[in-house]
C-alpha cells in the first residue's frame, strides 16, 4: 500500500465561525487524564478510539489529554502536562515537525479555520508513527473561555497496510510477467526465483497485516472488482470471502446512500481514485451489511500505479458506529441539560411567587426558611405560609407535597393557594379547613398526596397566668410542632396526626390547642429537617431537640440559620421548610424583623 503524504485541509466553509461552542457535561470519563485548569466538559468528550484527544490554552499550554495518548505513546502526564503542546514528547523527534505544530496552534488560536493534517508522531522509545491530526478552537458557553482542542487518530497501520498491499500486488504482477517470459529467458531463472521469494515474503507480511488490523481493507482491480479482502472487512460487512472475491465492491456494499437512494459508482470516492489516480479521503460514507443495515465509515482509497497507469485501488475503511453513538449520547446529554436548566428556572420563578415574606405582628417575630434538596432544583414539594386574619390572629401553614420536581412544585402551589383562601376567613375551626381543602382539591382534580399542619395564634388576655396567646393546630400526617423555652428545654407537641391530604375524602380530623408562654419559640418544619436514612422519627425528633438546646435565647433568624446548618447536610436529598415564631411579652417592644426598622413603633 501507498502512504498518504502529510496534507493540511482548511475549513470547508471559510465564512463559518472558527469557534465551536461546548456546553457543560457530566463528570469525566474513566479514559481521561485530567489536571487543574481543564474544564469539566472536556472529560465527557473522551473517545478511546482516538489516539490523541487533548485540550490546551490558546497559548498552547497542554491542560489535559486522554489516557490513550499517554499509554499508547509511552509518555506520562507528569512530564507533558503544562508544557507547550508543540514541545511535548509527541513532536520532540523533529524540530521541523514541532515548529509546524507550533505554527498551526498559533494560526488556529488567532481565530483561523481548523487545521487537519497527517504528521509524524513520536513515541517515548524514539519510534515514529503517523497521526491524522485536527486542531480546532472551541469556546466554553458557560465561561466564554477559548481552548485549543487537538485530536487525532493513529493512521500508521492503515497507511502501512495500504502500502504493503499495493507492494504485494505490484510484486505479484511482476512475478506473473516473469513467469510468462520463463521459456524465452531461462538465463533469468535465478532472478525469477529471487523475485518469487520476495513476493512470498511480501505476501506473508501482507496477510499478517491484513489479518490483524481492525480496519477493513479491499484490493480492487480497475473495474472495481474485489481481488482481496481482509478478515475485518468480512466481519464488518457480514459478506463472506467467497461472496466478495471477484464481485464488484460498489454494487455489493456501496450501492445506496445513507437515505437509501441509489449511489452511482462514478460518484463514490473509490471510483474517483481509480479515475484520477489521486488518493481520496472520505469521512462520511455508508457501507451496507449483508443483513441490509447501514455502517457509517470513513475510508481512504489509494490507487496502485504502474508505469504511470492506474492498475487498481486499495481501500482502507473504519467502522464509525461507536463514534456516532457517542456523538448521539452527547447530543442527548445536552438536551437533558437544557431541560434541567428550564426546570430550574421554572422552579426559581415558583419560589419567588409562592414563598412570600411572613407578617410581623407586634407580639410575634416570625422567621421562615426554605432550603432545596441538593439535586439543584430551586423549589420542590415543601412549602410554608404565614398571614394575619381580619381579627388579628396569625395563621401558619407548613406542608410537603410528595415529589421533588417541577410537578411537585406546581401541586404545592395549588395546595398552598387552597389553604390560604379557605383559612383566611375561618374563625378557628382548623379541622374543618383541612376537610374543606381536601374536598375542594378533589373537586378540582388536585390528586397529589401531601402532609400539612395548619396553626392559628390567637391573642387571649382572658387566659389565666402570664401566657396571653393560644395556639390551635390540626395536622394532616405532618411532623409535630416543637416548643422551645428560653432556657433551651423543648417540648414536642406530639399528638396523633390525622391522615395526610389526598388519601380519603371527608375523613375525621382533630384539633389541638396549647397556651404559648412569653419568650418561647414555636418551630414548624417539614420532614427534611429530621428524617435521615436509617433513622426513625423518634431519633430525628431527639436530634432536633439536641440541636436547639442552646438556641432558646438566640435571635430568631440566627436560630433558623444555625439549626439548618446543624441538621441539614450538604448532600440532603429532601427539601426543608421551616417556620420559627418567637412570642414577645405584651409589655415589651418587639425586636425588628426583616420588614421593620428599629425606629418603627
Amino acid at each position: 500500500m501507498l502512504v498518504l503524504s502529510s496534507s493540511r485541509q482548511s475549513h470547508p466553509h471559510p465564512d463559518q465561525e472558527p469557534f465551536i461552542d461546548i456546553p457543560q457535561p457530566s463528570p469525566p470519563a474513566d479514559g481521561a487524564v485530567a489536571v487543574g485548569g481543564a474544564p469539566a466538559w472536556f472529560h465527557a468528550l473522551d473517545d478511546t478510539s482516538l489516539a490523541l484527544l487533548a485540550i490546551c490554552r490558546t497559548d498552547g499550554t497542554l491542560l489535559a489529554a486522554n489516557r490513550q495518548a499517554f499509554e499508547g505513546s509511552g509518555l506520562t502526564p507528569a512530564e507533558e502536562v503544562g508544557r507547550p503542546f508543540w514541545a511535548t514528547g509527541w513532536w520532540s523527534g523533529s524540530t521541523a515537525v514541532a515548529e509546524r505544530v507550533r505554527a498551526w496552534c498559533a494560526e488556529v488560536a488567532a481565530g483561523g479555520a481548523p487545521v487537519r493534517a497527517q504528521t509524524p508522531w513520536f513515541q517515548a522509545d524514539g519510534s515514529e508513527r503517523t497521526l491524522d491530526l485536527t486542531l480546532q478552537l472551541v469556546q466554553d458557553q458557560a465561561t466564554g473561555t477559548a481552548y485549543l482542542l487537538p485530536n487525532g487518530t493513529d493512521v500508521t497501520d492503515r497507511l502501512a497496510a495500504a502500502h504493503t498491499a499495493a507492494q504485494a500486488t505490484a510484486a505479484q504482477e511482476e512475478a506473473e510477467a516473469l513467469r510468462r517470459l520463463d521459456a524465452a529467458r531461462s538465463a533469468d531463472l535465478a532472478h525469477l526465483r529471487a523475485v518469487e521469494a520476495q513476493l512470498s515474503r511480501a505476501l506473508e507480511l501482507s496477510e499478517k497485516v491484513l489479518a490483524n488490523t481492525a480496519d477493513g481493507i479491499y484490493g480492487l482491480d480497475t473495474d472495481g472488482r474485489v481481488e482481496f479482502v481482509n478478515p475485518a472487512a468480512i466481519r464488518i460487512t457480514g459478506h463472506s470471502r467467497e461472496e466478495q472475491l471477484g464481485g464488484e465492491q460498489h454494487a455489493l456494499i456501496h450501492r445506496h446512500r445513507r437515505d437509501g437512494s441509489p449511489y452511482p459508482r462514478e460518484e463514490c470516492p473509490t471510483w474517483r481514485a481509480l479515475r484520477t489516480g489521486v488518493p481520496v479521503v472520505a469521512d462520511d460514507e455508508v457501507f451496507w451489511r449483508r443483513d441490509g443495515t447501514p455502517v457509517p465509515v470513513e475510508l481512504v482509497a489509494v490507487p496502485t500505479v504502474e508505469d504511470g497507469a492506474v492498475t487498481g485501488v486499495v481501500v482502507s475503511f473504519r467502522d464509525l458506529t461507536d463514534r456516532r453513538a457517542a456523538a448521539a449520547q452527547g447530543a442527548e446529554l445536552r438536551r437533558l441539560e437544557e431541560q434541567a436548566a428550564q426546570e430550574r428556572a421554572l422552579s426559581d420563578r415558583l419560589q419567588q411567587a409562592l414563598l412570600t415574606p411572613p407578617p410581623e405582628p407586634d407580639h410575634l417575630h416570625v422567621a421562615v426558611r426554605y432550603q432545596p434538596a441538593a439535586h439543584g432544583a430551586q423549589v420542590g414539594g415543601d412549602w410554608y405560609d404565614a398571614f394575619q386574619q381580619h381579627d388579628g390572629s396569625t395563621v401558619l401553614v407548613i406542608g410537603d407535597v410528595v415529589g421533588h420536581d417541577s410537578r411537585a412544585a406546581a401541586a404545592m402551589g395549588q395546595w398552598r393557594g387552597l389553604m390560604r383562601a379557605l383559612a383566611y376567613d375561618d374563625d378557628g375551626d382548623l379541622p374543618a379547613v383541612l376537610r374543606r381543602a381536601e374536598r375542594t382539591a378533589r373537586g378540582l382534580d388536585v390528586s397529589t398526596l401531601a402532609t400539612a399542619l395548619l396553626a392559628r395564634i390567637e391573642r387571649r388576655p382572658d387566659l389565666p397566668g402570664s401566657p396571653t396567646r393560644l395556639l390551635r393546630w390540626a395536622s394532616a400526617g405532618h411532623p409535630p410542632p416543637l416548643l422551645l423555652a428560653p432556657d433551651g428545654t423543648s417540648t414536642v407537641l406530639d399528638t396523633r396526626p390525622d391522615l395526610m391530604l389526598g388519601v380519603q375524602a371527608d375523613v375525621a380530623r382533630t384539633g389541638h390547642q396549647a397556651a404559648m408562654p412569653d419568650d418561647a419559640t414555636l418551630l414548624l418544619y417539614t420532614d427534611g429537617l429530621i428524617e435521615r436514612r436509617g433513622a426513625d422519627l423518634d431519633e430525628g425528633l431527639a436530634a432536633l431537640q439536641a440541636a436547639v438546646a442552646d438556641l432558646g435565647q438566640r435571635p430568631v433568624d440566627e436560630l433558623c440559620d444555625t439549626l439548618l446548618a446543624r441538621l441539614v447536610p450538604a448532600d440532603v436529598t429532601d427539601d426543608v421548610a421551616l417556620i420559627a415564631v418567637r412570642f414577645h411579652p405584651e409589655d415589651r417592644p418587639r425586636p425588628p424583623g426583616p420588614a421593620r426598622s428599629t425606629g418603627d413603633g
